[in-house]
Order: C-alpha cells, then structure tokens, then sequence
C-alpha cells in the first residue's frame, strides 16, 4: 500500500510538472510566434490591386515610350504582386534573386534561375500568369551574362526599361518611382494593419524595459517583438540616457540604460515600410526634457497640418524652419534630415530645399522632427481634406497640439516608476497654438 502511495504521488508531481512545461511552451511559443496573418487580401482583392497596378503601368509604358518594364528590386516585386511574391534572399539586399518583366501587351515573365523558378511560380506567383525564362545560374558572371539575350528574345529591338542596372534594359528607376506613392485601398488596408502591429510591438518593448538593461538586449527584444508578428525590422536604432542627446542615430553601443530609452525602428511586410519611434522615462520627467518633447510634438503637429495634396514639398521644407524658430529651437533643423514620404522604401525620398516633389493624395508620409534628447516620428496617411496618423498609439501619453482650431494628438515620454516599473499615469497634456 505504502509503495502504491509513493507511485500515485510521484505519478501526480509527474502530470503536474508536465502541464507547467507545456503551459511554459505555449507562452514561450506565443512570445516567439503570435500566429498572426501573413495575408489581409482575399484573391480577388489581390487580383483587382494588380489588375490596377498593370493598367497604371501600361499607361506609363506608352508615355515613356517601353515595351516594358523589369521590375528586380524587392520593393517592386512586392508592389506589382501586391505583396504575394518575395524575392529577397539576401535580407540587407534591396536587388532581388529573381525579376519580372511586365510587357505593354500584357504578358508577364519570371526571369529566374533555378534556385528561384519553382518556388515562385508554386507560391508566391501561382495563378498570376507568369512564364518561366530560365537561366542557368552559372551563366550570369562578369564574363558572361546570358539574361540580355533573354530580354532579346523577348522583346526583340524595342526598349526595356529597369529598376535596376539589367543587360539590355534602360534604367527607369528614378521615373517609375512615383508610380509608388499613390496607395490603392488594398494597400492601405494592409498598411493600417502594419502600422498598427509594429507600433503595438514598440510599445511592448517599452513597458516591458527595466533599468540596467544594455542596448544589445533592448535591440535584441525589440526585433524580436517585431519578428513575433511576422515584420521584418529594417532599422533599429536604440539609445539610452547619455546617447540619446549625442547621437541622432543611435545604434546599439552596449550603454546600460539608468532613466531614459528611446526606440526608433523602421519595419516592413509586403514591401511596405513603417517608421514609429517611442520613448520610456523612468521617475519624473526633467523639466527640460519635458520642454523638448513638447516642443518637438508641436513642430510634428504642423508637419501633419502642412501635408496636403498639392503641396509643394519644398515650400513645407521652407515652414519648417519658422515651426522650429517659433518653438525656441531656430537651428536645431540643421542637425537632423527631417523624414518625408514613405510607403514602399524606407523614404521614398526626404526634403530637401527646393525639391521638385509634392504632395499626393493616399500617399505616405513619415516626418521626424528632433530636439537634440527628444523626437517624434510617425507614419501618416494623407487623404483629401485629412491626415490619418498610421502609427497612432494605444493607451499611451498624448500631447494634444491645437493649431488653428483643430487637435493633432502626438506622443509623448512614458513615465514609468524606476523601483517596481510600473507605469505612471499621465494626464493629457494640451498645448494651444
């Protein structure tokens, strides 16, 4: 009986232990892999987005005079595929292990080696009409490059244009790239979606931060709560105290962080980069610091007031330099690039004094005004008579910038407590212009 007891003891400490390992797993797993979806559209939302997409090539084909277009870089591949097809294998690389070409009567071919070829006509091209033109890996070498006769065959003595340096091909890079900035309603569903899962897994790398902790570590959680979603981070810059006032791009260095951290990421799925930066403060704002952000928060609230469609991107480079004399910080402008469009490149491009660019209606946007210590970026939306913040931030501290009778909320520093980390509540601040 005694023996019986131990076995039906040892058998319970057992069971028990195995479901605590199997409750461990699940919220490890969870942690590492949040199952969310790799797809938003449904076949026919992806069809009639590049359906869409080809009709707006074709036309721009004819007004350049091309045959038609090879698309290499990823960004492109992922905007004529409307995300479904990916060709990047080297992750730091924007030129793709594979290319389509796009011709003005329609047709479409996947130029690829075999490396790529199956995969992307079972996947990420299949059903979307694409021929395979093979090529043997081994036959595209400085000495010999067999992807020129390919476009021959092709094409024959008609112009080919390309997003990359291509035999055969006229570079059309910088001409097609405005063909980019106008998002359909399929992409900005995909957008929002974007925006709004990387900018939920920053702030969970901010309530989640203890003192203590070094950049590495933050670096490393905060990639690894952006990949837990399926977003691969392209940028990742983290500071803390000291690093955060002397460098505007603080890459990790291995800084400890004592009171002050700041997140600054840029992260894609689909082609489609978001830019947000947040940051975390524990024990009382400096007065200083606080000056800043609120400072900073009303140069990003004219930058969302002045993105309209028909604005001249250099006339809101001009303003911007008045915002920043206004606030009490004339020069601080000169120390950091202050963003610009966005959508399917980090920055499609940034302002610049006189730049010939202007504003689109449903294109992307993402400003980052910085006072040397403070900072606000976001991703933006513009639309016809409002902008919509992409990246707008859930229960987190806000400051509501009044300008000309109408609320542009910004984010403002979490405040945490140093000793136990919990977060300290904030009222919203309101500053009146």
């Amino acid at each position: 009986m005694k023996n019986l007891n131990l076995l039906l003891i040892s058998l319970f400490v057992f069971l028990l232990m195995a479901c605590n390992n199997q409750k461990n797993n699940e919220k490890i797993s969870k942690a590492i892999w949040k199952g969310l979806p790799s797809q938003l559209l449904t076949d026919k939302e992806i069809n009639d987005e590049i359906n869409a997409k080809i009709v707006k090539l074709k036309k721009w084909l004819k007004e350049n005079n091309l045959a038609g277009m090879l698309f290499t870089q990823v960004r492109n591949v992922n905007w004529i595929t409307a995300g479904k097809a990916n060709t990047q294998i080297v992750l730091n690389k924007d030129v793709g292990a594979a290319s389509l070409l796009i011709m003005e009567n329609g047709n479409k071919y996947l130029i690829a080696n075999g490396s790529e070829a199956p995969r992307l006509l079972n996947e990420g091209l299949k059903g979307l009409g694409y021929e395979l033109k093979f090529y043997p890996w081994y036959e595209t070498n400085p000495i010999k490059d067999v992807r020129g006769k390919l476009i021959a065959e092709i094409a024959g003595n008609r112009k080919i244009g390309s997003d990359i340096p291509y035999p055969n091909t006229i570079l059309m890079d910088e001409k097609f790239q405005p063909l980019r900035y106008e998002l359909t309603p399929t992409e900005i569903k995909r957008y929002r979606w974007l925006s709004e899962q990387t900018t939920e897994a920053v702030a969970e790398v901010c309530k989640s931060l203890m003192p203590g902790m070094d950049e590495y570590e933050i670096e490393a959680m905060t990639a690894a709560e952006i990949r837990s979603r399926g977003i691969m981070p392209t940028v990742l810059l983290i500071g803390v105290d000291q690093r955060i006032y002397g460098y505007r791009h603080a890459l990790p260095y291995g800084a400890k962080l004592k009171k002050y951290a700041m997140i600054n990421v840029v992260a894609e799925k689909w082609g489609m980069p978001v830019a947000v930066t947040r940051f975390v403060h524990f024990g009382p704002l400096p007065a200083d610091l606080q000056n800043k952000i609120e400072k900073t928060a009303i140069v990003h609230a004219h930058y969302e007031e002045a993105t309209k469609p028909g604005v001249s991107c250099a006339s809101i480079f001009e303003e911007m330099k008045k915002w920043y004399e206004e606030v009490g910080f004339k020069d601080e402008w000169k120390k950091h690039h202050q963003g610009g469009a966005i959508g399917y490149n980090d920055r499609e491009y940034i302002i610049y004094p006189d730049i010939k660019e202007v504003v689109h209606e449903n294109q992307a946007f993402a400003w980052n005004p910085t006072i040397t210590g403070a900072k606000v970026e976001e991703t933006i939306l513009v639309h016809k008579d409002s902008v919509e913040v992409l990246t707008k931030a859930k229960d987190w501290p806000m400051i509501n910038v009044e300008l000309n009778g109408k609320v542009y909320p910004q984010p403002d520093i979490l405040i945490r407590d140093p000793k136990t980390g919990e977060i300290v509540s904030q009222p919203i601040k309101k500053v009146k212009l």
